[in-house]
């Protein structure tokens, strides 16, 4: 099934939603795009302001602030942010770990734990994004294309059995965050050499904004999606189990 893809202009983004996490999130969005549709415009900048706030407020996140967005916003954001880890953040990072490392000697501790954290990282995120966009965000369009066209009854049957949101919500347990700030604890242990504090100060700032994004991109997933979702499937369910007594 073809992904519907939502397109935001930065230069319709009004400035009075503006603080100083807005940048991290329109990072996802380039500046050349544009909304699919003007009636669009006002959603999609409320939407941009909700998610500021929520990166500016991660602790203080309101699940009820996302429920009037649609959820093809919502899972066009996701992928989104998975392509954003996968080709911008995750290359970032490597890169400043390699310029870090340069003036440290071949045998200082630091060295490996460094690079094993960052191999180990990229495949276990990448494992978990991958399982994401085979499972979860398919059968999310599934459920919106039965709810928005209607579906074959025994499509629906097979669908949900092999794969529904329970499957999601058991299995959606990653330690993602904490291994961020533990392998931030251990460099604050292991100051620079004078010459690369820059390259230091850098990484911490990624490791700090990578943390901040993955927080609020599980917070969207699991207190925004899931509940829309299983919601979504509930319904379909009871239609699908109406039907079927009446065959």
């Amino acid at each position: 099934m073809a992904t519907t893809h939502v397109y935001i202009c930065h230069s319709h983004f009004p400035d009075m939603f503006s603080n100083l996490y807005t940048g991290q999130v329109l990072q996802r969005y380039p500046s050349t795009w544009i909304a699919d549709a003007p009636e669009n415009r006002e959603i999609l900048d409320e939407f941009i302001h909700a998610l500021s706030v929520a990166f500016e407020m991660p602790s203080e996140f309101d699940e009820a602030q996302f429920k009037k967005f649609p959820v093809i916003l919502i899972t066009d954001y996701i992928r989104k942010t998975h392509r954003h880890y996968l080709f911008r953040k995750l290359p970032e990072m490597e890169q400043s770990i390699q310029l870090l490392l340069q003036d440290y000697s071949d045998d200082h501790p630091l060295l490996h734990i460094l690079q094993a954290f960052y191999s180990d990282y990229k495949t276990e995120l990448s494992l978990h994004i991958c399982e994401e966009e085979n499972h979860l965000l398919p059968y999310v369009d599934y459920l919106l294309h039965a709810e928005n066209e209607g579906c074959d009854l025994r499509e629906f049957f097979r669908q949900t059995k092999r794969y529904c949101m329970n499957d999601f919500e058991q299995d959606h347990h990653d330690d993602h965050e904490k291994e961020l700030l533990e392998i931030k604890r251990t460099i604050q242990l292991h100051r620079p050499p004078p010459t690369n504090g820059t390259p230091y100060r850098i990484l911490v700032q990624q490791l700090d904004n990578f943390h901040r994004d993955l927080v609020v991109h599980g917070l969207i997933e699991d207190r925004v999606l899931l509940p829309k979702m299983k919601e979504m499937e509930s319904r379909l369910t009871a239609a699908f189990n109406t039907v079927a007594r009446l065959n």
